[in-house]
């Protein structure tokens, strides 16, 4: 009985494991809002975010708030100030920069998994593809969670710890600007999609170089994509200017 009684005083507590499995979906779900409050410019650029702003927000205690805020300051979209956190204002400097990164390190990271690509990867690749694909006419936080899973998915396939840190410091940028050119019908769908098949399809037949090529030419659609949004009026403009960007 001592021996099984020293055996379950080293299992955690079931009381807080499901607690700390709870506020793990609360800090994910938290962030997920706040992206998406961002990206619409219901909470603009340049905003500062506190714990309890977030906290009365969301409806949410203060911890997984102040976790949700951790996780976009990981991903770029909040940063860091001595007078506390902001929202990130981007320029079309930052979209630039953004996609210059993109445009070098994913590349490589395409290269490198098609080299790396098993069969399991595979089936990972096609789902996420799937996903996007049903994602293609729903609301742009839909398209922009599932266009930043899939690209993660092969970050994470080239096997490369430095290049997945890097690329996940301005994963939230990327997932705004996903979005916002979503929101402004900036793209054609169905050639992004296409593009994206052909990405996967050539990752999934091992062929790295053609792979490394197709990216550079997605980083570059994108870029000219999201620098037309600087130039369009902001989504929170008045009803009569969204009418007009619908007609």
């Amino acid at each position: 009985m001592m021996l099984a009684q020293n055996r379950l005083s080293g299992l955690p507590d079931i009381l807080d494991v499901d607690m700390s499995l709870e506020r793990s979906l609360l800090k994910d779900r938290a962030a997920d809002t706040l992206r998406t409050y961002i990206s619409s410019g219901e909470i603009p650029e340049g905003t500062k975010l506190t714990e309890r702003d977030v906290s009365e927000l969301l409806g949410i205690s203060r911890s997984p708030a102040r976790d949700a805020l951790m996780v976009l300051e990981t991903e770029g979209l909040v940063v860091f100030r001595s007078t506390g956190r902001f929202v990130i204002q981007l320029t079309e400097k930052d979209v630039r920069d953004i996609h210059m990164l993109r445009w070098t390190l994913e590349r490589v990271a395409a290269e490198q998994a098609a080299a790396n690509v098993t069969d399991a990867n595979r089936e990972e690749l096609y789902a996420a593809l799937r996903d996007l694909e049903a994602a293609v006419d729903g609301d742009a936080h839909d398209w922009a969670r599932c266009d930043t899973a899939l690209h993660r998915i092969i970050w994470r396939l080239a096997d490369n710890a430095y290049l997945l840190k890097i690329l996940d410091s301005v994963l939230g940028a990327i997932f705004v600007l996903a979005e916002r050119d979503k929101m402004y019908g900036t793209r054609n769908n169905e050639r992004v999609i296409a593009n994206h098949r052909e990405l996967v399809d050539l990752i999934a037949a091992g062929d790295g170089a053609n792979a490394g090529r197709e990216v550079e030419l997605q980083i570059k659609r994108s870029l000219e994509r999201n620098l037309k949004t600087f130039k369009l009026p902001k989504l929170t403009d008045e009803p009569d200017a969204q009418r007009q960007r619908s007609g």
